[in-house]
């Protein structure tokens, strides 16, 4: 990611800690969640970015469910 755009990173693995985990892996970001957030850091979040937090934290879940099926896979075997 450009330099520009390293604040959404920072963003990003901010939303992301304060998240706990779910039963079944990741849960995705709430809009109720963001909005703590900002009213807690103070951080305005412009719709752009707020579409590719949304972006980021889809294939995060994502990715982590296909990681997670490989292990369960992989344990099975």
């Amino acid at each position: 990611m450009p330099d520009y755009g390293a604040f959404i990173w920072e963003w990003f693995w901010q939303l992301r800690q304060a998240q706990p985990p779910g039963f079944s892996g990741p849960v995705p970001i709430s809009n109720l969640e963001l909005a703590a957030w900002c009213q807690l850091t103070g951080n305005v979040v412009r719709r752009e970015e707020l579409a590719i937090l949304r972006t980021m934290d889809a294939r995060f879940c994502a990715e982590i469910e296909k990681e997670t099926e490989a292990i369960r896979a992989r344990d099975a075997a």
